[in-house]
C-alpha cells in the first residue's frame, strides 16, 4: 500500500525511523516471490544516477539484479532498506547488483538524505522522478522488487516489504548467478 507522507502518516514515519530498531519482533513480513513466466524483456525506460547521469537497466547485464522501487515516504521501504543495503554489502562481489531507485518527484533532494539518515552504506543512489520505468513494469504498489537474470530479463517480482537476508532470498539469486549470460 502506498501512503502519503502526512498527517497520522508522517507521525507513524517519524516514530518509525525514531523506534524502528527498538521495535520487538520482526518488522518484516515475509511474502512470497512470484515467477515472470515467459520473463520480460529488459526494460527500456532508464533512471539517474546521483550526479544525474542517465542509465539502463541494459547497463548492469551479467550481473543478476535486484531492482527496487521505493520512496522516501513510504514506511515500508523505511523498513526493508537496510536489508537491502546489507544484502549489496554481502552478495555485490558474487555478482549480485542491487539497484534501489527513488520515484520521490523531488529525486536527489528527497532522497541522498534519506540515505544518509538510515545509514545506507553499500547502495549507490538511483532517481527516476517521473517513475517512467516503474510504470514501465506495471509497478503501482511501493515498495515492489525485480530481479533481473544475468541476461538483464525480468524473471521475478516482489511486492511489498520483505527481509532481504534471508537465505531462501540468497539461495533464489545464488540460483541466476549460477547461469551464464547468453550474450
Amino acid at each position: 500500500m502506498i501512503l502519503k507522507k502526512s498527517g497520522f502518516f508522517g507521525a507513524f514515519l517519524a516514530l518509525l525511523l525514531v523506534l524502528g530498531p527498538a521495535l520487538p519482533g520482526p518488522a518484516l513480513a515475509a511474502g512470497e516471490f512470484s515467477l515472470i513466466d515467459p520473463p520480460l524483456p529488459t526494460p527500456k525506460a532508464g533512471f539517474e544516477d546521483q550526479l544525474g547521469k542517465k542509465l539502463g537497466l541494459a547497463d548492469f547485464r551479467g550481473e543478476v539484479v535486484v531492482l527496487n522501487f521505493w520512496a522516501s515516504w513510504c514506511a515500508p521501504c523505511i523498513a526493508e532498506m537496510p536489508t537491502l543495503d546489507a544484502l549489496q554489502g554481502e552478495m555485490g562481489a558474487e555478482g549480485v547488483r542491487v539497484i534501489a531507485v527513488s520515484i520521490d518527484v523531488t529525486g536527489i533532494k528527497k532522497a541522498a538524505p534519506f540515505f544518509r539518515r538510515l545509514g545506507v552504506k553499500n547502495l549507490a543512489l538511483y532517481t527516476d522522478q517521473r517513475s517512467a520505468l516503474f510504470q514501465e513494469l506495471k509497478g503501482s504498489v511501493l515498495p515492489t522488487t525485480f530481479i533481473l537474470d544475468r541476461d538483464g530479463r525480468v524473471v521475478e517480482s516482489f511486492i511489498g516489504p520483505t527481509d532481504w537476508n534471508g537465505e531462501h532470498v540468497k539461495a533464489r539469486l545464488r540460483r541466476y548467478l549460477a547461469t551464464e549470460p547468453s550474450g
